[in-house]
């Protein structure tokens, strides 16, 4: 765990992804869109095998590049699509964005609560896979996911879907973006969460 620091992780661009890794460019991993989710495990051998390419090309050992497990997640919108994601063999993702949880300028097309999947679903998929990999004779994936909640998360709501329904966490754009101090709004979500 990296308390006090923060992860890269580029957004569904893996050829971006490949040429920061070939720069030795510090890489965390890559989110991956929905409709292209199925595709984790090759684009996770992809991402190792750049790796391994970069190590040799410019004489690094594992020692001094610490790139040697990627973070891949991708976004649900359903208990069904969650297990379908984690499913994924070798590997599915390592985190999953759960939502839309409230209103949002991100999805302007959900204009009433009614067509949002809500807070409470962030937490279901999240027992939904426990109960799954509890019950599997074999071993699906090496761990749940962790599951953020996603979509019109702020200080208001943010305890919510963690606190009340069992999210691992939130994750937010224009709340810590557009606060006048981006700062003491996380500091207050995360105390809020807590």
């Amino acid at each position: 765990d990296r308390k006090g620091f923060f992860y890269v992780v580029i957004n569904n661009d893996l050829d971006l992804a490949i040429e920061a890794i070939s720069q030795n460019v510090s890489l965390d991993g890559i989110h991956v869109k929905e409709r292209n989710a199925s595709e984790i495990p090759m684009i996770r051998k992809i991402l190792h095998d750049a790796a391994e390419t970069s190590k040799s090309t410019n004489n690094r050992s594992t020692e001094s590049m610490k790139i040697n497990y990627f973070i891949i997640g991708t976004s649900c919108h359903s208990i069904q699509s969650a297990i379908k994601f984690y499913t994924l063999q070798p590997q599915g993702p390592d985190y999953l964005f759960v939502g839309t949880c409230y209103l949002t300028q991100s999805h302007p097309e959900k204009t009433s609560i009614d067509q949002l999947e809500g807070p409470t679903l962030p937490g279901k998929v999240k027992k939904e896979l426990e109960t799954l990999k509890s019950s599997s004779l074999e071993s699906i994936h090496p761990s749940v996911p962790k599951i953020f909640a996603i979509g019109g998360i702020d200080e208001r709501n943010c305890f919510e879907p963690v606190v009340k329904h069992g999210a691992d966490g939130v994750a937010t754009i224009r709340a810590v973006m557009q606060a006048e101090d981006p700062r003491a709004v996380v500091r207050s979500m995360i105390r809020l969460m807590q």
